[in-house]
């Protein structure tokens, strides 16, 4: 019959194998977000909370092997570096958590949108990658076309196996923008929310461990 310390070090492999693949999703979906953005032109706002992230989804992974490592080894030394780890996670999950502003966000994406529309104004096909994306038209709809006497391009229609459908994108590209992002801004947010307790989870176990190895210790050194 397996030994409490054996059941807690596979948890622990179990359990940080588990964060390892996390951390790549994590990272994988980070790095598609920046390419999103530069397909969409808006490398401008590609800040730091950005970076952080991917800074994060890096360290999870890097926590993860060592406490990997930590557990099939039994080395308490490795799962204080692992936990420390951890711990460090969680206060940048605690940083980013604090710089979400949904109204600052929205203000981001009304400069970002109505920047690409002047644009499309002065350099026609500015929008097209856009209204693709987001099956809208103009910055507040069609009409923003019509007003000024411009041809509602191609990308503003619907199209199926070649074919345009007959009446333009009723949404503006400003409410579709806004309305993707910060759908994806409050899932992460709540992302962090359930990383930060799972993450607790994992310091508990590798406490737990390191507690269960430090007995055994102490039993041989008797």
């Amino acid at each position: 019959m397996p030994t409490v310390q054996v059941c807690l070090q596979w948890a622990a492999v179990v359990f940080n194998a588990f964060t390892l693949l996390i951390g790549i999703l994590a990272t994988l979906a980070g790095a598609y977000d920046l390419l999103h953005k530069l397909e969409e032109g808006s490398m401008e706002h590609i800040d730091i909370e950005k970076i952080v992230q991917l800074s994060i989804t890096g360290t999870l992974i890097l926590a993860a092997l060592i406490g990997c490592s930590g557990a099939f080894l039994g080395s308490i030394k490795v799962l204080v570096v692992h936990m420390t780890l951890f711990a460090l996670v969680i206060g940048a999950h605690g940083w980013k958590l604090s710089t979400y502003n949904e109204n600052r966000q929205q203000d981001t994406i009304e400069v970002f949108v109505m920047g690409i529309w002047m644009k499309e104004l002065a350099h026609p096909g500015a929008m097209y990658q856009l209204q693709r994306r987001y099956e809208c038209c103009g910055d507040k709809g069609y009409a923003d076309y019509t007003s000024l006497k411009l041809k509602v391009p191609p990308s503003c229609f619907h199209t199926d196996n070649g074919v345009h459908a007959l009446y333009p994108y009723s949404d503006g590209c400003m409410s579709a923008v806004k309305r993707d992002h910060l759908k994806f801004y409050r899932i992460e947010k709540w992302a962090h929310i359930g990383l930060i307790g799972y993450e607790i989870v994992g310091i508990i176990l590798a406490i737990t461990l390191s507690c269960q190895l430090t007995t055994k210790t102490r039993r041989y050194a008797y």
